[in-house]
């Protein structure tokens, strides 16, 4: 690994050559089924759509490669997360989204990424409660990673975090303002999958480049991201990923690191699931995280064929989501 002089140098010297040529995302993984998906040859080969994500002025494909399944089960080893991500990027997906949890993806990625380093926006995560653990998880994630630069990093699982504590001088969030205005790398951003109050200070600082978070039909009546804090993050142009589309993988099956895990929402409705976030103002992109090459190919088609929701699909859309949220509950952690 580059020493943080060289990482400074080389992300300085980056930005002055690239600007923003780098078009990218990120956003939290969601699920396919491989039972559901199509063979690549059926799949549309036209490119995928692409959105600015927010302040940054980066244009990121609808869907990014989120690497929370692969990175968290056991039986997917960095070779071959390092293979699904080859095979995201030959099949246009210009970003991808990672953390130190998710154990074994950060390292697989940077089996692999270097010859399209310049051609993707990378993003990864900061959950820490001190500087010091900050400083430990970002130099780590240089390291995995084999970069020089890191597009966007988020200050991770806001839920869970003491806004107050971060925000103080000598706080967490404090300490990654400075780190990205010493260069260490492009955007700031936070994700979060529960307590909704606790994104808006962060929010209202003006320093938030990129929100991620829940955004689906059913959450929607536990967490409401969308009504709570998706507004304020519009009124700051912050950039919008939407994670969790599919409600994260099957709870009853293991979650994520059960590789066969199918997602938490029926099958039959993963397109109206692709449809609603996809139409929910400021949503640049989807955040769909996978454990096969397979499922990527399914979620492309997915994106790929959105069109929005008439008025009464997203009513109907809506009473279906009521009723499966009384049986999911609050899954991702406490409401308030």
């Amino acid at each position: 690994m580059t020493s943080r002089s060289s990482h400074l140098q080389s992300r300085r010297k980056f930005m002055g050559q690239a600007g923003s040529a780098i078009g990218g995302l990120i956003t939290v993984p969601a699920f396919v089924a491989s039972a559901s998906a199509a063979s690549r040859d059926s799949l549309p080969t036209e490119e995928l759509p692409k959105r600015v994500l927010g302040r940054t002025g980066v244009e990121v494909t609808t869907m990014t490669l989120g690497t929370a399944p692969c990175g968290l089960s056991p039986e997917i080893p960095p070779p071959e997360i390092g293979k699904i991500v080859l095979h995201a990027i030959d099949r246009g997906i210009n970003a991808i989204d990672t953390a130190p949890a998710y154990i074994e993806a950060e390292e697989g990625i940077g089996l692999v990424l270097g010859p399209h380093r310049k051609n993707i926006f990378l993003c990864t995560k900061v959950l820490a409660e001190t500087i010091e653990e900050a400083e430990k998880s970002l130099t780590k994630s240089f390291d995995l990673l084999r970069t020089d630069w890191i597009d966007l990093v988020y200050y991770h699982s806001v839920g869970d975090q003491d806004v107050e504590k971060a925000l103080q001088p000598d706080g967490v969030f404090t300490w990654l303002i400075k780190q990205k205005q010493a260069g260490k790398f492009r955007f700031l951003g936070i994700s979060g999958h529960n307590r909704p109050g606790r994104f808006i200070p962060l929010l209202e600082t003006g320093e938030v480049d990129v929100l991620l978070t829940v955004v689906n039909f059913v959450d929607r009546h536990t967490y409401n991201f969308e009504e709570q804090v998706l507004p304020v993050a519009q009124k700051h142009n912050t950039g919008i990923v939407a994670m969790k589309v599919f409600g994260g993988a099957s709870r009853s099956a293991g979650s994520y690191k059960n590789p066969d895990a199918p997602p938490e929402l029926p099958l039959e409705h993963l397109r109206s699931a692709v449809r609603y976030a996809l139409g929910i103002p400021g949503v640049a992109t989807l955040n769909l995280g996978v454990h096969r090459k397979e499922q990527i190919d399914a979620n492309i088609k997915l994106v790929q064929g959105y069109e929005p929701l008439t008025e009464a699909e997203q009513s109907n859309l809506l009473e279906l989501g009521k009723q499966l949220a009384s049986q999911w509950g609050p899954h991702f952690g406490p409401v308030a």
